[in-house]
């Protein structure tokens, strides 16, 4: 089709049509031919791995803390060290950020030394404590060149590992790795557009992206385990506990009172197990004081008592 227009052309040239008109033509011709699918002018917003929807909320909320967050990267440990914010800490804030933005849990704030103890998590106040790693993290730029244009793509992927902790007993519930990138493009036609310069953002939307999938997993889990509190006092046919409102309790919902089990060696995986416990009876929410994670309720007993109990041999869980 290029060569019938050529020949026309010089047709035309012949007639008296001025030559530099004609070679401009040519050349914008040859142009629209030797690139069938142009790149774009301009920026395009970075396009990120979609990540799965969150799953509605526990009804009861769980407090959650999360602890720490490593880099098992080389990513940001050269000699001169990086400008950026530590890859480490921007998975931490995206994790908090999601479990905050899903309303599903109340986030204590945890200041545990970051070498602590897995076991020193009971210490915490948190029914949960999640730890975490960065274990892959990249970037990687490619480039298309046409007749007339040019193309810049920048790709971040990431990989996240987390482990959630029953602080009541130091077990690891749940642990998975989740996957993430995101990319950006920019480019040029006939020397018109936009350079790609270096991105720092799509760091976080990889991170963000390998993030996503692992939230809704640990919401779920979190719906599987039973919500527990503790008693904190005892008075008359009353008891205080701990939990409120915030955390999903409203006047008139019933609650078990359970002895906890014993506590035996697991001779398959080691450590000890909790045995399951023995309801002695059941309380129903009265009224709630304080506010936040101080926040109580005051219930009275529905059936049974706890007269002469150790409150730290009880434990108060919801109805199943």
């Amino acid at each position: 089709m290029c060569q019938i227009f050529i020949q026309n052309s010089l047709a035309e040239e012949m007639g008296g049509f001025p030559f530099s008109s004609l070679l401009f033509f040519i050349l914008v011709f040859l142009g629209s031919c030797a690139t069938t699918t142009p790149p774009p002018i301009a920026d395009g917003p970075a396009s990120v791995s979609a990540p799965a929807p969150l799953i509605e909320a526990p009804v009861l909320k769980r407090k959650v803390a999360v602890l720490r967050f490593s880099n098992e990267t080389k990513y940001g440990r050269g000699v001169f060290g990086s400008k950026e914010p530590a890859i480490e800490k921007q998975a931490e804030d995206i994790l908090k950020a999601r479990l905050v933005d899903s309303g599903a849990v109340l986030l204590v704030e945890s200041e545990l030394p970051t070498q602590a103890d897995i076991q020193e998590v009971t210490t915490i106040g948190a029914d949960y404590a999640i730890l975490g790693s960065v274990s892959e993290f990249g970037r990687q730029v490619t480039s298309e060149t046409g007749v007339f244009s040019r193309t810049k793509k920048q790709v971040a992927y990431a990989a996240v590992n987390l482990r959630m902790i029953d602080a009541r007993t130091g077990v690891v519930v749940y642990s998975e790795e989740g996957r993430g990138e995101a990319d950006i493009e920019a480019g040029r036609v006939f020397g018109v557009g936009t350079d790609a310069g270096y991105d720092s953002s799509i760091n976080d939307k990889a991170i963000s992206s390998a993030i996503g999938g692992l939230v809704t997993n640990i919401l779920q889990n979190l719906a599987e385990q039973p919500w527990r509190t503790s008693i904190l006092a005892l008075e008359g046919d009353r008891l205080m506990i701990a939990g409120g409102s915030e955390q999903g309790l409203k006047v008139g919902d019933v609650l078990v009172v359970k002895r906890r089990g014993e506590q035996v060696e697991n001779r398959q995986l080691g450590g000890t197990i909790e045995l399951p416990g023995t309801e002695i009876g059941r309380i129903r929410v009265e009224s709630f004081f304080g506010s936040g994670l101080q926040e109580g309720s005051v219930c009275s007993w529905q059936q049974g008592s706890a007269t002469g109990a150790d409150l730290d041999s009880l434990i108060v869980e919801e109805v199943e």
